[in-house]
């Protein structure tokens, strides 16, 4: 767009340039005008100069993307074991013997040792809490079997609640007891995070089993006597041990063996709990999102990355220049040759006294034409010419007839190039 307007411009300055050279040149009208008359002066040939610039180029800024990167990385929990009470047997034996009075011996068997937690950084925060339905719980008591030893929970009144009539074959109560949750609450939870809480080592609750045995005295140490007694005579005597354990007394046979296997307390932790062994197994614990401080044009290292949203810069590698294309010129333009003077015309006399036609005043002519860019004219032609009532539509030094409407046309044409050559300039420049 910018060319065109350039070359409109130069165009009409180029018509003005005409026009006025049109005006000024005497042969502009006819190759073969007739002489010019006596008394002419000499009139210097008309030059004008024409300026070209050089042209201005814009070159681009050079620039590049960049984003931030994330992805999703997996925090892996590791699967800890520990062995809570080693697998162990059972023997049952008997012998014949005569009436001997036995008593009933009871002791609490520790599976696993209480242990207390060591308590990590606790997350900060508040909560912002609704209990919609509370909870319903109901009380659990804890029976022993008590020919196996084996435990359950149960609802208080499960087994009758009956005395100690059945001879030690049915199940009993331990005294423990223990909530269970029927329903949980309901609620409606928003907690705040102010500071997040590092990891501690959870607690370790006991576990524990109690065993009963019939034994005229202690069967070792950690054994207490229940209070109760029988008499076992003239027939045969039966107990049971554990780990092969030889019973006190003699005249024992096998009657029968049974192996339990050892109580083994699995955990899954981001960190080893302390006693506990890494078994090799993983799974996902969380998941944590990794974003990078920075951006770049390219993701980091690793799989999984992708871009940010909204996180898009453009980076200017190279800001936006100019340059100047050629080095413009300036050439001299003839407007109109030179004009030699005509030889001096005879003199005579007026009639009435005044002032012969040889008299006129002189008359200075001005060239100044705007080039097609930033045209100045520097020279200017100076002439004396005779003037009368009816020199306006006389063309100087020439005798040939122009109109005032040409005069007009050629006048108006070298403004309206001019001004177009200013403006051309003017938005060339921006």
């Amino acid at each position: 767009m910018t060319t065109q307007t350039r070359f409109l411009t130069g165009s009409l300055a180029s018509l003005a340039i005409a026009s006025a050279v049109t005006l000024a040149a005497p042969s502009a009208y006819a190759a073969d005008a007739p002489a010019r008359p006596c008394g002419q002066p000499a009139v210097p040939a008309v030059y004008v100069t024409v300026t070209s610039d050089p042209e201005v180029r814009i070159i681009p800024a050079i620039t590049h993307d960049e984003w931030r990167w994330e992805r999703q990385v997996p925090v892996l929990a590791h699967e800890y074991v520990k062995v809570l009470h080693a697998a162990y047997t059972e023997t049952d034996w008997s012998r014949d013997v005569a009436g001997t009075t036995e008593y009933r011996w009871t002791r609490t068997v520790i599976d696993r040792a209480a242990v207390p937690a060591v308590p990590g950084t606790p997350e900060v925060g508040h909560w912002e809490t609704v209990v919609v339905t509370p909870a319903v719980t109901r009380t659990l008591v804890e029976y022993q079997q008590q020919q196996t030893g084996a435990l359950r929970w149960e609802p208080e009144g499960w087994n009758g609640e009956k005395g100690d009539d059945d001879k030690g074959q049915g199940w009993v109560r331990t005294g423990r007891t223990t909530e269970e949750v029927v329903t949980p609450a309901v609620t409606d939870q928003h907690w705040v995070v102010d500071q997040a809480a590092t990891d501690g080592t959870p607690a370790v609750t006991e576990l524990s089993h109690v065993e009963y045995t019939w034994a005229a005295a202690s069967p070792g140490t950690g054994w207490t006597a229940t209070g109760d007694s029988h008499t076992v005579g003239g027939g045969t005597e039966t107990t049971t041990t554990t780990d092969d354990a030889q019973p006190s007394g003699a005249g024992w046979t096998v009657v029968a063996t049974r192996s339990f296997p050892a109580v083994v307390d699995t955990q899954w932790a981001l960190e080893a709990p302390d006693g506990y062994t890494d078994t090799g197994n993983v799974q996902v614990d969380h998941l944590t999102t990794e974003e990078t401080d920075g951006t770049a044009a390219t993701p980091p290292a690793g799989d999984g990355w992708s871009q940010v949203p909204d996180s898009l810069v453009v980076v200017v590698d190279q800001p936006a220049t100019t340059e100047l294309v050629g080095s413009g010129s300036t050439e001299e333009v003839l407007v109109s040759p030179a004009l030699d003077a005509t030889p001096p015309c005879p003199q005579a006399a007026p009639a009435d006294g005044g002032s012969s036609s040889a008299d006129a005043p002189q008359i200075q002519v001005a060239a100044a034409v705007s080039g097609a860019h930033s045209g100045t004219a520097h020279h200017a032609a100076h002439a004396s010419t005779s003037a009368s009532a009816a020199s306006a539509t006389v063309l100087p030094e020439t005798g040939n007839p122009v109109s005032p409407w040409l005069l007009t046309t050629g006048l108006g044409a070298l403004l309206t190039g001019g001004v177009l050559v200013r403006a051309g300039r003017r938005r060339h420049a921006r």
